[in-house]
């Protein structure tokens, strides 16, 4: 149900299902405020229809149908803590939910602290808008998600540094470019708990 409860940290699609898919999920959940679009719903809620609950397991179908069936179950709770704005103009097209998140940021630049998405692209756009308003807004990668769960003292480092393995893993960031970029801005060195192939 959209409302017009935004809370500072606003989430895309692809990052709420990479967070959703991590053991740290239900601990996001109890902890965290959390914001996104009605585009991104719409976008969850059509991964769950169009990808099976049978998809055999490390599949990329199963990872979308976990991952958005989990992270739709906040939102459709009667919960002040997850909320959806109605983005206007409704975007469409494969990067709709992005540009949601961008056009709301666009619109309401001082609500928010974090904008966490999936694509480099699209921090950067946004980090752009955030630095021409002089807010001090902050577009960030998914693990950030992780790592304000851990600031607030919710998990251990280990588990913390588990739940990223199990994000890059499950979405397959093995890429140079990609691990960077899901450490940047981590200010947590997991080098004691994990490999060094999912390691900046």
């Amino acid at each position: 149900m959209a409302n017009a409860v935004r809370h500072p940290i606003i989430v895309d699609t692809d990052a709420l299902i990479a967070v959703a898919n991590t053991h740290l999920w239900s601990t996001v959940v109890d902890r965290l405020r959390l914001t996104t679009t009605n585009v991104c719903i719409q976008e969850l809620e059509r991964h769950v229809r169009e990808t099976s609950e049978y998809a055999p397991d490390g599949s990329r179908e199963q990872w979308l149908h976990h991952g958005s069936s989990a992270a739709l179950e906040p939102f459709a709770a009667d919960s002040e803590a997850f909320s959806t704005v109605t983005c206007v103009p409704r975007p469409h097209g494969p990067d709709a939910g992005e540009t949601s998140i961008e056009t709301e940021i666009a619109q309401h630049p001082d609500q928010y602290r974090f904008a966490i998405l999936m694509d480099a692209h699209g921090r950067r756009s946004i980090n752009r808008l955030f630095d021409a308003t002089e807010t001090t807004g902050q577009a960030v990668a998914p693990t950030f998600l992780l790592y304000l769960v851990l600031d607030e003292g919710a998990c251990s480092d280990e588990a913390f540094c588990q739940a990223c393995a199990e994000m890059l893993r499950g979405e397959g960031w093995t890429g140079y470019q990609a691990i960077q970029a899901a450490w940047d801005a981590i200010p947590i060195d997991c080098s004691n708990y994990l490999d060094d192939d999912v390691l900046p």
